[in-house]
């Protein structure tokens, strides 16, 4: 099964700090330049505030999804108390739950 976009981003940031962690406190025992280092630390930082923004974002986009159930439930809300206002209600109610 393909990963979730949030799964891809969390690999990304646990990835990133793993390599930020590496690359800022191993200044002996890489052997490397330190352009090379900065540049890699510049990239890593970067990569680390994207995919917060992104994993934010996502959140976002759960937040706004029920805000949208919910404004379905207050439009139909001065419909005759009917078994389709029933069954609508009750899906609708189904999915804020997850």
């Amino acid at each position: 099964m393909k990963p979730t976009s949030k799964e891809v981003l969390e690999k990304i940031s646990k990835h990133c700090s793993n390599q930020l962690t590496l690359y800022k406190f191993n200044t002996t025992t890489l052997q490397i330049s330190e352009k090379y280092r900065e540049g890699r630390l510049t990239a890593l930082e970067y990569l680390g505030e994207l995919t917060y923004y992104y994993l934010q974002e996502e959140k976002r986009i759960q937040e706004q999804f029920k805000d949208q159930v919910t404004k379905q439930l207050k439009l139909h809300s001065y419909l005759d108390d009917t078994e389709y206002k029933r069954g609508l209600y009750d899906t609708l109610n189904e999915v804020l739950d997850f």
